[in-house]
């Protein structure tokens, strides 16, 4: 299939361990463009300290009808390639998805593994907001890239000022090639292969996150062998990568984490039960749930 082309922009030392860093969508080929510039720094200010960050956008001239385990082939093969040794793979958004499926059908690519604002498939919502968000891509809409910035803030206060400023920037490279992204993951399902993940993993979820809702986040946790979850209470899809936390929380796992010794924080959710269960003091809420200290260090 075409699509083979997968620049990546590096940050951090380069005689570090690789960490190779999927974005959301826009997910721009090559370098990331205005706002996106800016948050791509902010989120890989924290892993570049102790790895090389190779940020990854889609892939150019991506083929209509693709899908997302294609999709994952391509950076497979990019993975191949540029590394001698199984990489650490941190996803955000639809990075998040890729980054699963890469994992499930390519487990000995993959040392390490971030889930950020994501899950192993898209909640009624999310899918809902990007079908409309694909059909104003095809349709050469301006409005497309304001349409989706709103839905991933899920502030309605601040939707007017969303909308004014993302009607300012430049629209996305290669709109049809997004599009085929945004379709592809329409498709993406993964949660009865998750079992095939051998990478200790960590998921980082938002309690109001309109694209991955916190059950689904929850039940990915669950189903991945090795895995962990951090919960920010009150952040919408958009906030959980920029939580002030996210640097330290997204820190990549290095051995498995011990079940056994996580202790859910109050305010938050039992990071290893396959629903969410509330704990107890909301007054606490906004800190992030539970975490595995051991994964962290």
């Amino acid at each position: 299939m075409t699509g083979t082309v997968l620049p990546t922009v590096a940050y951090g030392d380069p005689a570090a361990p690789p960490l190779v860093f999927l974005r959301g969508l826009p997910s721009e080929p090559g370098r990331a463009r205005g706002l996106d510039a800016l948050t791509e720094r902010l989120i890989v200010s924290g892993p570049a300290r102790t790895h090389r960050v190779h940020a990854v956008g889609r892939p150019a001239r991506l083929a209509p009808g693709a899908t997302m385990a294609e999709v994952a082939d391509l950076y497979a093969v990019m993975l191949r390639s540029r590394f001698r040794t199984p990489a650490a793979i941190m996803g955000v958004s639809t990075g998040a998805s890729i980054a699963l499926q890469l994992a499930v059908d390519h487990p000995d690519l993959v040392s390490s593994l971030v889930v950020a604002a994501g899950a192993a498939t898209l909640g009624a919502n999310g899918r809902a907001a990007q079908r409309r968000y694909a059909d104003l891509l095809s349709a050469g809409d301006k409005g497309a890239t304001s349409e989706l910035a709103v839905a991933t803030m899920d502030s309605p206060l601040l939707a007017p000022v969303v909308r004014l400023v993302t009607r300012l920037l430049p629209g996305p490279a290669d709109p049809q090639g997004l599009r085929a992204l945004v379709e592809a993951e329409d498709g993406f399902d993964v949660r009865d292969r998750l079992s095939r993940v051998s990478a200790p993993a960590l998921v980082v979820s938002g309690g109001r996150d309109f694209f991955y809702p916190l059950q689904l986040a929850a039940e990915t946790a669950h189903g991945l062998p090795r895995a962990s979850h951090v919960v920010y209470l009150n952040r919408s899809h958009a906030g959980v990568a920029l939580h002030p936390r996210f640097g330290r929380d997204g820190g990549l796992p290095a051995r498995p984490p011990r079940r056994d010794r996580h202790a859910p924080r109050k305010g938050g959710f039992a990071c290893d039960a396959p629903h969410p269960v509330p704990l107890t003091e909301p007054k606490t809420a906004g800190r992030h749930a539970c975490m595995s200290e051991e994964l962290l260090r």
